[in-house]
């Protein structure tokens, strides 16, 4: 990872949006703050809204991961009266935000009372005022809790706000990333995290659709942003004054949308330890996104035929720090189809004696003949690096699908470096296996009966992998 840069630097941090499934701008959190990386000045819009207004009510990165893994995602379901739903014409929205004002809220430690009072940052806040037609950043001694809500309220899911005499609701539509406040503000640095999906497919299917609107909104909003911006470094440049860096952290797929986090078939683990590797990653890079790059490369992601998510997890215990400690490891594992080739990626967690879990880097997955799968990853505990490897044998599809296979696991952790210790036999709980296997799914844009096919050839691969199929 590269050192944190120049302290002087003015930093903006933007948080742009991306729904429920920002539990990721938790592990991005974290990982910036190792790095000794702050900001003076800190933006949210639509979904980034729950964090830059944690961050501001004073909620850590490490406590907001910890919130966001506790979280009862049955809290972000709240419906409208009986009545509403009997008049569709005069609906206002599919669902309340009485389930995230009253519940979500209080349980990340959202107070619109401390962010008044925050003074370790700047932190702002866009809504869209809906009866004008424009963006309003809200600063955050100004804020409240209906303009967080209005902030966030999706047309046809949840209803506008009236505040003050006008309607508002979620800016996403105009602008999902407000690089020009940070501009305004004085940032030479302008870090955005980006969630909304910019892959290259077209799908099927109303709500697919629906996302595929915000996307083009949110994409074009921020392509004008950026134009704006190499505009002001032109100026800038003449002036003698210094450039203002652009720095873009991303997936490298884009994110399951909300159904699948409310409906776990991914969750906040997996989301948090995304975020942080990736962040990682891009740490270790130390790029700025180039004024000579095309605007639509800023969120582009690669785009996969089909994709296929499942967890595991396992429990034993090992000598860690000259302690024998309980030891449980939460994997997550992906499988891309694209272009007729697989790609694996590894997303990792772990938990120490009751330690709050703490998500890995540098994961990687090799698949061998015979269902052999060898993961690895690096964990930071008590300021040490550490090395973990697990071996797991697969050996059966049938066996996967219905929660019998990969019942333990060989386990070796050791500080980075170091020779590697002496295997351990972790065991992965019946219980667990029964449940990651129900929750265990496919995205593709097909029907579902085909989807079932493509499971079970996504999963093949690890069983009998085969990289030429």
């Amino acid at each position: 990872m590269q050192p944190a840069s120049d302290k002087n630097i003015k930093r903006s941090l933007i948080l742009a949006g991306g729904g429920v499934r920002l539990a990721y701008h938790a592990g991005v959190l974290i990982a910036l703050e190792e790095a000794g990386i702050a900001f003076d000045h800190v933006d949210g819009t639509s979904g980034g809204i729950f964090g830059t207004a944690m961050l501001a009510s004073g909620i850590s990165p490490k406590e907001a991961a910890v919130r966001w893994r506790k979280l009862n995602l049955k809290g972000f379901m709240a419906a409208m009266p009986l009545g509403d739903y009997f008049n569709q014409n005069n609906l206002p929205g599919l669902g309340s935000a009485d389930g995230i004002r009253k519940k979500i809220f209080p349980a990340l430690g959202i107070s619109s009372e401390i962010i008044k009072t925050n003074t370790r940052f700047r932190a702002t806040f866009n809504v869209c005022n809906f009866s004008k037609k424009t963006i309003e950043c809200i600063d955050g001694k100004d804020i409240n809790e209906d303009y967080l809500i209005a902030g966030m309220s999706l047309p046809v899911f949840m209803p506008a706000l009236n505040i003050n005499g006008d309607w508002y609701t979620d800016a996403v539509w105009i602008k999902d990333a407000n690089i020009t406040e940070a501009v305004k503000r004085g940032a030479e640095d302008v870090w955005l995290v980006w969630c909304i999906g910019n892959t290259s497919t077209y799908l099927n299917g109303s709500f697919n659709q629906y996302v595929h609107m915000i996307e083009i909104s949110a994409n074009g909003g921020l392509f004008g942003e950026i134009d704006w911006l190499r505009s002001v470094n032109k100026d800038r440049l003449s002036g003698g004054l210094k450039l203002v860096n652009l720095r873009i952290i991303k997936p490298e797929y884009a994110l399951p949308l909300d159904p699948d986090f409310l409906f776990n078939k991914i969750n906040a683990d997996t989301l948090i330890n995304m975020g942080y590797a990736d962040t990682r990653k891009y740490l270790a890079a130390d790029n700025t996104f180039s004024d000579k790059e095309a605007v639509s490369n800023s969120t582009e992601m690669k785009t996969a035929d089909a994709s296929l998510h499942f967890r595991q997890q396992f429990k034993g215990k090992l000598v860690i720090g000259g302690a024998l400690n309980a030891v449980t490891i939460c994997l997550s594992f992906f499988i891309h189809e694209v272009d007729n080739r697989f790609v694996f990626q590894l997303y990792s967690s772990v938990s120490i004696t009751g330690s709050d879990f703490i998500s890995g880097y540098e994961n990687t997955i090799n698949v061998g003949a015979n269902g052999k799968v060898n993961a690895r990853f690096r964990f930071v505990f008590n300021s040490v690096d550490y090395e973990a490897d697990l071996r797991m044998q697969l050996n059966s599809v049938p066996n996967i699908l219905i929660g019998i296979d990969n019942k333990v696991a060989k386990v070796s952790i050791a500080p980075a470096g170091s020779s590697k210790s002496n295997d351990t036999l972790f065991i992965q709980p019946a219980v667990n296996r029964i449940r990651n296997a129900f929750y265990l799914n496919v995205n593709a844009n097909t029907v579902w009966y085909k989807r079932m096919k493509l499971k079970n050839r996504l999963l093949s691969q690890l069983v009998n992998y085969d990289e030429k199929v």
